[in-house]
C-alpha cells in the first residue's frame, strides 16, 4: 500500500524553529469549586522546570474521561500516547514549547460532580468553562491567555468556551466537531440518525457507570465488524464478544482517575453517584421531527436542540480566533467546518479552516487513490502554529496560516485559498437522460419509474460510524448495489477537480406523502473500481430552496422548522434539493460519475412512515447533479 501523502513539510520546519525549552511535564490533579459549589476534576500539566515563568494555557474539557486510572500491572506498558493517541502527542509538544495544559472532566462526567440535563448545558458545563478560565489566570504560572481545542465532543466544548466571551480566551480550534446539532449529527437532511444517537447514549451510560471498557469495546467491535466479510460478521455474537472484551478493558483501564486531593477515593465515589440522573439524548430525539420540536421529557423546559448547538451563538465568537478543522470522510463534520467558517467570515471574524482526507479524529487517510492509510499529518504541529499566533508573544509564530487550507484528493497535495469554495469554481450540470445516464447539460423530457426498496442501507464501513470509531476504514464498501436507482456518466474526456458541495436537484413524485432521498456519489476509475466520495440525504417533509448567486456554485437552504414543512399529496410532483457533503477531489480523465439514489438507509437513519411498496417517478428534464468544479 502506498504511504500517505497528507504530510505538510512546513510542520517539520516550524517545529525546528520552535525547539523544546522544557523537558517533559509534571502533572497534578485536584478539584475546583464552581460558582454553585459543584466540584470539577482537573489535571494541570506544567512544563518541568518552569520556575517563575508565566505561560499560556491550553484547556481541554472532555465528557470521555480526562485520564484513566490504569491497573498498576499495566502502567509500565501503557504510555500516554497509547492511551490517548489524539491528545498525548499534543500535550507533550505544547508543554515542551512553553504552554500549560489543563484537562477537565466536564460537569456530570468522569470524576466531576453534577448532573447533565443536556450536552453542553449553558448554565452548567459551559459556564464552568469560564470559571475554570478565571481560576487559570489567577495562577502564578499563567500568562493570562487561554486557548482551547479538542476532537468531537471536546471540540464543541472548545467552541462554547469561546462563546462565553471570557477575556482571557483568545483562540479556539474545534476539531472534527459539529456546528449545528440538528443538521450535522442528529438529523442530517431531516432524517433521524438513530444509529448514532442510540450508540452514543449507550457509550455515555457506560462511562457514567465508570465502565469505560464497555465504550472502548463498542469502538473495537465497530472496527472489527467493518473490516471482516459480512457473511462472517452475521455469525458473530457481537453482544457476547463486546461484554467479554469490555470486562477485560475495564480491568486494565481501571475506570476514571481520581484526584490528588482525594486520597481515599470518597469524593470520586460520590461524584460517580451524582451521575445517576444524567439525561440521555436518544429517547428525546425519537420525539423530534423538526428543528424546533421539544421532547416531552426535556429536562430544560421549552428548549429544543438549538439550545445546545454552537451555530445558535456564532455571533459571540466574533472576537475569538477560530480554526475550524475537519476531514472529508468524517460524518457531516467537514460540512460543519465549512458552515462555521462561512458564518464567522460573514461576521468579519478571524476565522481559518483546514480540511484533510481524514475520518473522525484524523488518524486515517481515506484519499480514494489508496484508502485506509495511517495519516502522517502532524496535527500537533499544526495546532502549535495556530496557537502561537494568538497566545505567544509576536514573532513566536512563523506566519499566519491562510484562511482556507484543503487537501486535494486524487492529486495528493495541500492547497491554499482565500475562501471556500476556491475562487474560479464553476458549476458543471449533469442532467438525467434515458438509459439511466448522467449527461453534461442534458435536458431529457422523459421519466424514470421504479419500486424503491425500504430495506437498503449503507453498510458498516461508513463515514457515519467513524463518529464512534476513529479507526474504521470508511470507504463505503459493503453497500449492496441492489435496491437503488443508479445513474452513470460516460468516461470523462478530461480531468476535473470537484471542490465544494455537489447538489442534487430531483423532480420527484411518489405514492406516499413523504419519502427519504438518500444519494451516494461515486467515482468509477478506468479499471472499474468504485470509490464513494460524497453523499447526502433529505426527508422530503422538509422544504428546500436552491440558492444561486452569480460567480458562486449553488447551495441549498433548508430551515427544518415546522412552519416550513412541505405537505404533499400521494402522487404529487415536487422539486427537492439535496446538498451532498463537501469534498476536494481531482477526478482523472476516463473516470465515470455514478449517482445512486435510494429511499432508505436502515443502517443509520429512521425511515419515514409510508406504504409498501414505495414507488418513485423521476422527471428527468428538471433533475440534475450540479458539481462545483475548478
Amino acid at each position: 500500500m502506498r504511504p500517505s501523502r497528507d504530510a505538510d513539510p512546513g510542520h517539520a520546519r516550524y517545529v525546528k524553529l520552535r525547539p523544546p525549552r522544557f523537558r517533559g511535564y509534571e502533572r497534578r490533579s485536584q478539584y475546583l469549586e464552581m460558582r454553585d459549589g459543584t466540584r470539577i476534576a482537573v489535571d494541570v500539566c506544567l512544563p518541568r522546570g518552569l520556575g517563575g515563568e508565566r505561560v499560556p494555557t491550553l484547556l481541554r474539557q472532555t465528557r470521555y474521561f480526562r485520564r484513566f486510572r490504569v491497573h498498576p500491572a499495566l502502567r509500565p506498558l501503557l504510555g500516554e500516547v497509547t492511551l490517548d493517541p489524539m491528545n498525548g502527542p499534543m500535550r507533550r509538544l505544547f508543554t515542551t514549547r512553553g504552554y500549560a495544559w489543563v484537562d477537565v472532566d466536564v460537569r456530570g462526567s468522569g470524576a466531576s460532580f453534577g448532573e447533565r440535563p443536556c450536552p453542553w448545558w449553558l448554565d452548567g458545563e459551559v459556564a464552568d468553562g469560564a470559571d475554570i478560565a478565571d481560576w487559570i489566570v489567577r495562577q502564578p504560572w499563567s500568562s493570562g491567555l487561554v486557548g482551547s481545542t479538542g476532537v468531537s465532543y471536546e471540540g464543541t466544548t472548545a467552541e462554547f468556551l469561546g462563546i462565553t466571551g471570557h477575556p482571557a480566551v483568545r483562540a479556539v480550534a474545534p476539531r472534527f466537531s459539529l456546528f449545528d446539532v440538528y443538521a450535522d449529527v442528529g438529523f442530517p437532511g431531516g432524517l433521524h440518525s438513530a444509529y448514532f444517537t442510540h450508540a452514543w447514549e449507550t457509550a455515555n451510560a457506560a462511562l457514567d457507570r465508570n465502565h469505560p471498557g464497555e465504550m472502548i469495546a463498542l469502538i473495537y467491535m465497530l472496527q472489527m465488524h467493518g473490516a471482516i466479510d459480512p457473511r462472517w460478521a452475521r455469525r458473530l455474537d457481537r453482544a457476547a464478544l463486546r461484554r467479554g472484551l469490555g470486562r477485560v478493558l475495564d480491568w486494565g483501564l481501571g475506570g476514571v482517575a481520581g484526584t490528588d486531593d482525594d486520597a481515599d477515593g470518597s469524593r470520586l465515589a460520590a461524584a460517580l453517584r451524582s451521575h445517576a440522573e444524567n439525561y440521555y439524548v436518544h429517547d428525546g430525539a425519537t420525539e423530534v421531527t423538526f428543528r424546533d420540536d421539544v421532547p416531552r421529557d426535556a429536562p430544560i423546559a421549552g428548549k429544543s436542540g438549538d439550545y445546545f448547538s454552537p451555530h445558535a451563538y456564532v455571533e459571540r465568537l466574533r472576537d475569538v480566533a477560530v480554526l475550524s478543522y475537519g476531514g472529508w470522510f468524517d460524518g457531516a463534520y467537514a460540512n460543519a467546518a465549512v458552515k462555521r467558517h462561512a458564518a464567522l467570515s460573514r461576521l468579519g471574524a478571524d476565522s481559518r479552516m483546514l480540511i484533510g482526507p481524514w475520518i473522525h479524529g484524523g488518524q486515517l487517510d481515506l484519499d480514494p487513490e489508496a484508502p485506509g492509510r495511517k495519516a502522517v499529518f502532524d496535527h500537533a504541529a499544526e495546532l502549535l502554529r495556530f496557537f502561537d499566533c494568538h497566545l505567544q508573544p509576536r514573532g513566536a509564530a512563523e506566519r499566519e496560516a491562510p484562511r482556507v487550507r484543503y487537501y486535494l484528493m486524487g492529486e495528493g497535495r495541500w492547497c491554499d485559498a482565500p475562501e471556500w469554495p476556491p475562487p474560479g469554481t464553476r458549476t458543471a450540470s449533469f442532467g438525467f437522460a434515458a438509459g439511466h445516464k448522467l449527461v453534461l447539460d442534458a435536458e431529457d423530457p422523459g421519466q424514470d419509474s421504479a419500486t424503491m426498496s425500504l430495506d437498503v442501507g449503507a453498510g458498516q464501513r461508513t463515514r457515519w460510524r467513524t463518529l464512534l470509531c476513529p479507526f474504521l476504514v470508511a470507504d463505503g464498501r459493503g453497500r449492496s448495489p441492489q435496491g437503488y436507482l443508479v445513474y452513470e456518466s460516460e468516461p470523462l474526456p478530461r480531468a476535473i477537480s470537484v471542490t465544494g458541495s455537489p447538489v442534487l436537484v430531483l423532480r420527484l413524485s411518489c405514492n406516499a406523502p413523504e419519502t427519504a432521498i438518500v444519494a451516494y456519489l461515486e467515482i468509477v476509475d478506468g479499471a472499474g473500481r468504485a470509490h464513494l466520495v460524497s453523499e447526502g440525504q433529505l426527508r422530503t417533509l422538509h422544504g428546500t430552496r436552491l440558492v444561486e448567486v452569480s460567480n458562486r456554485p449553488p447551495s441549498v437552504e433548508a430551515t427544518f422548522l415546522r412552519r416550513d414543512a412541505r405537505t404533499l399529496a400521494p402522487g404529487e410532483a415536487a422539486t427537492h434539493h439535496v446538498e451532498l457533503l463537501p469534498l476536494a477531489l481531482r477526478v482523472r480523465a476516463g473516470s465515470r460519475l455514478r449517482l445512486s439514489l435510494g429511499a432508505a438507509d436502515v443502517d443509520h437513519f429512521t425511515t419515514p412512515p409510508g406504504p409498501r411498496p414505495l414507488t418513485w417517478t423521476i422527471e428527468r428534464g428538471p433533475s440534475r447533479l450540479l458539481l462545483p468544479v475548478v
